[in-house]
């Protein structure tokens, strides 16, 4: 029995739809921001980009949904979000 965990290409079967999730501070556009950054990465249009403001509204939640095609676009297009989103808190 193996003890490491998983890996991207032996959890999902390609091409699939994903979805990246950025939680970052509330910022006017954030969600724009994001699409673009998965669009520029994979090099196709995000089938969605949804915004959710925290309750207090400090925080926001953007969950943007594409097509991937393979476990490095998706690990590609989170480096481009953390590396271009500021005051990220979490990506999941």
């Amino acid at each position: 029995m193996s003890t490491s965990e998983p890996q991207l290409e032996e959890l999902l079967e390609y091409p699939c739809s994903f979805t990246f999730r950025v939680v970052a501070s509330a910022s006017e556009g954030l969600d724009g921001r994001c699409r673009a950054l998965v669009e520029g990465t994979l090099g196709r249009p995000a089938l969605q980009a949804v915004l959710q403001p925290s309750a207090k509204g400090n925080y926001s939640s953007v969950r943007v949904t594409a097509v991937v095609l393979s476990a490095d676009e998706i690990r590609a297009a989170y480096q481009a979000l953390k590396g271009g989103i500021s005051d990220i808190k979490m990506l999941l």
